[in-house]
């Protein structure tokens, strides 16, 4: 839950950026941008199928995506490149998370029931946090190795007209972004690899 958690919240607050600063949302386009952050099957699935196949088909249908949301450029549309990783992201954190929450207290003693439900919450906002921060690190210090101040560079380029400037300062920051958004994906393939190692749990009908 940890490493499922780490890539796809990261990528949520990377995209946010890449939406304001490169394409110059405002904050009422930005969330409507989100809305293809879609509900899932899972708890349905999760019933004939073993949760490990569940959970191992959304984290690599979420590592995709996120690897195609990688491939950001500067000039990148929303509906071409956007949308489509977004809402696949979105329906792959959905198949990992439902069959990981339902094991995490499944066949669980009652009086342990309390613990185990604080652990895996604990597990997610870890890999939130950590998520969020790790992402961002390695975002920030790629653009700055690519061109040192780079987000002042646009915000000041834009109103003088430079055009050669805006794009300079556009594909350090974006370049930035891609890195980070590789990084959360390599995240999530570990995490597949966990899931199907670790994850033995039958089908809830065969329980």
């Amino acid at each position: 839950m940890l490493f499922i958690s780490f890539g796809p919240m990261g990528r949520f607050y990377l995209l946010t950026l890449y939406m304001q600063h490169i394409l110059e949302y405002d904050a009422v386009r930005t969330g409507l941008a989100w809305l293809p952050f879609g509900a899932g099957i899972a708890s349905k699935v999760v019933v004939r199928l073993a949760p490990r196949v569940v959970s191992e088909a959304g984290t690599l249908i979420s590592t995709v995506a996120i690897l195609w949301l990688s491939t950001i450029t500067p000039d990148s549309g929303y509906l071409e490149h956007l949308m489509g990783g977004i809402f696949a992201v979105a329906f792959g954190f959905g198949l990992s998370f439902v069959p990981l929450t339902l094991m995490a207290v499944t066949d669980v003693r009652p009086e342990d029931s309390g613990i185990a439900s604080a652990l895996l919450n604990a597990a997610q906002q870890i890999g939130v946090a950590v998520g969020i921060a790790a992402l961002s690190t390695i975002s920030v210090t790629t653009t700055e190795g690519r061109l040192p101040g780079a987000l002042a560079n646009l915000y000041a380029a834009r109103p003088a007209g430079d055009t050669g400037a805006v794009s300079a300062a556009s594909q350090a920051i974006v370049d930035g972004y891609a890195t980070a958004l590789s990084s959360g994906a390599l995240i999530l393939a570990a995490a597949a690899l966990i899931v199907t190692v670790m994850v033995t749990a039958r089908p809830q009908n065969q329980r």
